[in-house]
């Protein structure tokens, strides 16, 4: 089913409409699992379709086998096995932000089946809960360096002591050519300026990183970088075009500042990211990765090069709840992203009997599965247009 509604402070500061997809995946025996899939591309050839032919793959299957499943619907097997091909030939896009969320609700109904939570699951927890970063994104008001400070402050007073800006939405005032990827001199300027004011506003006890989304070149990037150096960013994130290596490479090489990547990355794009020295820490979502245990696969690959692990987040309470669980099973984790710190319903669709969040964390229990159930009540509420509840 799809949840629609507000988010005050979107991207850039701006209000929107937040849709999510929330998947059931119910056995022969009465139980079922919940998962979290992305609403981008909610078209004919969208997520929503895509976790309609998934769904054939699945039906009939033996919960116990969800590896093999997912290996089965990314790559397909060899013959006399069929299918023999992945269910999209190629292991990218819908096809496997669509299997992330059946994958979820899969770990979700084993750990019912089994009576233990999810980290267990994925061989057991390091930490009792996962530490959040908050993405701010950018104020309304951008040539307030005020707004700027209290943005900051206002996270630090939630509990949050890593906070995330969006670099290509801090000055867009400032910017004249909308196709270009170089960043001119005026608009550096001004990041600098907005990202000094929230570091002077917080001081050094707390983690800043700025987001660029792939909109810049590599001399640009490697130019940001060098200015932002002084502010000691805990990273910044996709500064080039995640199809542009060569240019991730350059940038990786001369920055100051680590470079963390790849929020739309599958296992096997991010080998190659390691193994080509594209990165300094890893960036996987638990929706756009292809589901829970594919992300700790990631994490894995990470740190054997000894590098850290990030966990990109989009969704809802179900999908940061999921992240959650992977994060407190991985060693090399140091932080899992929430956005949605001003649309309250939006972290309170997955009913666990605690605050989502606990002195800017996401605690984890021993409650089987992901350790919750749909407030009925708020998904109701929140139904999009020609929905129903499950």
């Amino acid at each position: 089913m799809v949840l629609a509604g507000p988010d005050p402070h979107g991207i850039g500061g701006e209000a929107r409409i937040w849709k999510l997809i929330i998947v059931r995946v119910d056995s022969d025996e009465g139980l079922y699992g919940l998962g979290e899939a992305p609403h981008i591309q909610l078209s004919p050839v969208g997520v929503r379709e895509a976790i309609a032919a998934i769904r054939d793959r699945v039906v009939g299957r033996d919960i116990r086998d969800v590896k093999p499943i997912v290996s089965e619907i990314l790559w397909g097997a060899r013959p006399p096995h069929r299918p023999s091909i992945g269910l999209g030939a190629v292991p990218f896009g819908a096809i496997v932000w669509g299997l992330g969320g059946v994958e979820m609700a899969l770990h979700d109904l084993l750990g019912k089946a089994l009576g233990v939570p999810i980290w267990a699951l994925l061989g057991g927890r390091y930490r009792d809960a996962a530490p959040i970063y908050l993405d701010w994104s950018a104020p309304r008001q951008l040539d307030d360096l005020g707004a700027w400070a209290d943005m900051a402050l206002d996270a630090v007073a939630r509990g949050f002591r890593d906070i995330k800006f969006d670099i290509d939405f801090a000055a867009t005032d400032q910017v004249t050519d909308v196709w270009s990827r170089n960043l001119p001199i005026a608009e550096l300027e001004r990041i600098v300026a907005r990202l000094t004011a929230v570091r002077e506003a917080v001081g050094w006890d707390v983690e800043i990183s700025a987001d660029c989304h792939m909109q810049y070149d590599a001399v640009s990037a490697i130019r940001l970088s060098k200015e932002l150096a002084r502010l000691r960013l805990k990273w910044i994130e996709d500064p080039t075009p995640m199809t542009h290596i060569e240019a991730m490479i350059r940038v990786r090489e001369q920055s100051p500042i680590p470079i963390c990547v790849g929020e739309f990355c599958t296992a096997e794009q991010f080998r190659e990211l390691i193994e080509r020295g594209a990165c300094d820490i890893v960036h996987p979502d638990v929706l756009f990765a292809g589901g829970l245990a594919e992300t700790r696969r990631i994490a894995d690959m990470a740190e054997a090069h000894g590098m850290p692990t990030a966990l990109h987040n989009n969704s809802g309470a179900v999908g940061v709840v999921a992240s959650a669980h992977v994060a407190v099973a991985t060693r090399n984790l140091i932080g899992v992203e929430y956005h949605f710190h001003d649309a309250p319903w939006i972290g309170k669709i997955l009913d666990r009997g605690r605050p989502l969040f606990d002195d800017g964390r996401v605690v984890v229990t021993d409650t089987p599965g992901l350790g919750g159930v749909l407030d009925e009540d708020i998904c109701a509420r929140h139904l999009d247009a020609g929905e129903v509840l499950f």
